[in-house]
């Protein structure tokens, strides 16, 4: 299985179900007043649902930044349209260089001249950071109520 196909899969299934609980969550916290879906304390449902709407989180904007940030097949089309230019001999001069990354998610472009541009906004990887970091609290959550039972 390829990389494409694993993002089209994610794009496809994952995505509107990660928006889609966000969305019931909202809802729940509006009418209820009350953080959790689960009423008690103990228990590992509580660490369960904080991974479930951190990745809720997390995959809508890490797809956002690969929609938005990578360019397609490496022609480097992307990074010009970002400096504000249709052809390579409009832009910034030299060789250009893409340095491209998954964690933290990254598109650099780098042109022989010095110039420079990152495609992927900033907040992407504050928010990707933020859901992986609410993913770890979910699990120790998840097994400290496993544990207490």
């Amino acid at each position: 299985m390829d990389l494409a196909s694993v993002l089209i899969n994610t794009v496809v299934i994952a995505l509107p179900f990660g928006v889609g609980l966000l969305l019931v969550k909202a809802v729940h916290l509006f009418v209820s007043r009350r953080w959790f879906f689960s009423r008690t304390v103990g228990g590992p449902w509580r660490g369960v649902e904080l991974i479930a709407l951190s990745l809720g989180a997390g995959l809508p904007a890490y797809v956002a930044g690969l929609s938005v940030g990578w360019n397609s097949g490496g022609t480097g089309t992307a990074c010009y349209r970002a400096v504000g230019t249709s052809m390579s001999d409009e832009g910034p001069r030299g060789e250009l260089t893409l340095a491209e990354r998954f964690l933290p998610l990254s598109s650099h472009c780098r042109w022989a001249d010095g110039s420079h541009v990152e495609l992927v906004p900033g907040w992407v990887n504050v928010v990707v950071l933020a859901a992986l970091a609410g993913v770890a609290v979910g699990a120790a959550v998840a097994l400290r109520g496993v544990r207490s039972r």
